[in-house]
């Protein structure tokens, strides 16, 4: 269970680590009428280019820097909200609605891959149907600050893209200013209900945990997100735990808060410092990792 709710949750937002074989027998097929490489497509960019995400990140990013008005389609994966809500939703990670690509006719399609993971025939696509590729990584904390840089550069909008990233970055370097003093608290970041599925090192949660007062308590397994047994999180023992179940209902709070009730021995359940945050935002690496890091830092300033 641990494991399959990790990576339904965390899928949309880390392509790059996703094998994507559906997508790749999807586009081997639609592929075969053209066995020769195509190159990128070099149709003039314009003044004001239309976007596809499909990449929900880059989506809030876009939003964030006030270059929403660029969006014609977003990701199977993005939640209705202001400035998307009517937009058609055209694919993800792992397949793309051609048919509404050729429809809509966007000048830029964004995606998350790793180079050696970039779906056969991907490229060819987009350039058969005039769309520019933007291939972004976001793992770490300052990979979104990099997203900020590629997407306004993208979109013709680097000034506004400059903008919106010093505002992030200011706003977490105001948490890390109010944290300036206090002995670094030992957290531990859950990302499934059984708590056995955990944010690690290099990930853009663990990164935002300096700025808080925080070190990973799961800095040692040396995994981005290891999964682990009840054993192993009782030798890790932290000071907090943030659980993150973003858009989970009641129930799946409740077993979670069953689960830490049958582990008494930890300092965090002693100390009642297990915190359930459940916002939809919560593993999404964009402008709202600065939300998240107010809450968990408010959280830890009220339990001194």
């Amino acid at each position: 269970m641990s494991h399959s709710y990790a990576a339904r949750r965390l899928f949309p937002f880390l392509a790059a680590a996703v094998p994507c074989i559906m997508w790749c027998c999807f586009a081997a097929g639609c592929d075969r009428q053209s066995r020769s490489p195509t190159a990128p497509s070099t149709a003039p960019a314009t003044a004001h280019p239309t976007v596809a995400s499909l990449v929900p990140a880059a989506t809030d990013i876009l939003l964030d820097m006030g270059a929403g008005d660029h969006l014609v389609a977003v990701s199977n994966y993005d939640v209705p909200r202001a400035g998307i809500r009517n937009l058609p939703k055209v694919g993800d990670y792992q397949t793309v609605d051609w048919e509404q690509i050729a429809t809509l006719r966007p000048e830029l399609m964004v995606t998350q891959y790793a180079e050696n993971r970039m779906p056969q025939g991907l490229r060819q696509r987009q350039a058969g149907l005039g769309v520019r590729s933007v291939n972004i990584h976001i793992d770490s904390l300052e990979d979104i600050f990099k997203a900020y840089e590629t997407l306004g550069d993208a979109v013709g909008e680097p000034g506004k893209a400059r903008a919106a990233r010093d505002r992030l970055r200011g706003r977490l370097d105001a948490l890390r200013g109010a944290a300036k003093g206090r002995q670094p608290v030992s957290v531990l970041i859950a990302i499934d209900p059984t708590g056995l599925s955990l944010a690690g090192p290099g990930t853009f949660l663990d990164g935002l945990l300096p700025y808080i007062g925080a070190t990973n308590a799961a800095a040692s397994l040396n995994n981005p997100y290891p999964g682990i047994d009840r054993e192993l999180l009782r030798s890790l023992d932290p000071d907090v735990i943030f659980q993150l179940l973003p858009g989970e209902p009641p129930q799946v709070v409740d077993e979670a808060r069953r689960v830490w009730a049958s582990m008494p021995e930890l300092k965090a359940v002693k100390k009642r410092h297990v915190f359930i945050f459940t916002d939809w935002y919560l593993l999404q690496p964009g402008p709202h990792v600065v939300e998240l890091a107010e809450k968990m830092q408010g959280e830890m300033k009220n339990d001194e």
